[in-house]
């Protein structure tokens, strides 16, 4: 009798061990490319100086938010790396830190004005995506200002 309820526990266990939630999140971009992460953080720069960083939101506990940062980055256009410009982060900046279990990718956001050229906002994306390697992310929208709006909400 013993036996049989350890051998039922350990057949439970290995049951809700297989039906484990999936915690991986992912963003289609209008492009079509898919990218796919564990939790997401998003930064400002604290110190111009020093570049130190200062969290503002972490995607642990706040599934609503990172549905719609998920939904915002998603109308993102993914275009190759010259479309971007080099820029310094500054105080209006953003940092977007995806973590996943093989590291860490980021979107860096600079600054909220629209690219004479393109007449939309580009913001880096530091890592792999789709087949591209840091490609520059176009949006139609300020990024930037949309996220600090749903993070202060």
């Amino acid at each position: 009798m013993k036996f049989k309820k350890i051998f039922y526990l350990f057949v439970v266990l290995i049951f809700l061990t297989a039906c484990k939630k999936d915690e991986s999140h992912e963003i289609k971009f209008s492009t079509g490319e898919v990218y796919k992460f564990e939790s997401l953080s998003v930064e400002v720069i604290a110190d111009e100086e020093k570049m130190t960083t200062r969290e503002i939101f972490s995607s642990k506990d706040n599934e609503e938010k990172l549905g719609e940062i998920i939904n915002l980055l998603g109308n993102c256009k993914v275009v190759d790396q010259g479309y971007s410009y080099a820029s310094i982060p500054d105080y209006e900046s953003l940092l977007i830190n995806f973590h996943k279990k093989d590291g860490e990718d980021a979107i860096y956001m600079y600054d909220s004005e629209r690219d004479r050229d393109t007449n939309k906002f580009h913001y880096t994306f530091y890592g792999k995506l789709g087949n591209q390697e840091s490609p520059t992310l176009l949006s139609d929208k300020d990024l930037i200002s949309e996220i600090k709006y749903i993070i202060d909400k």
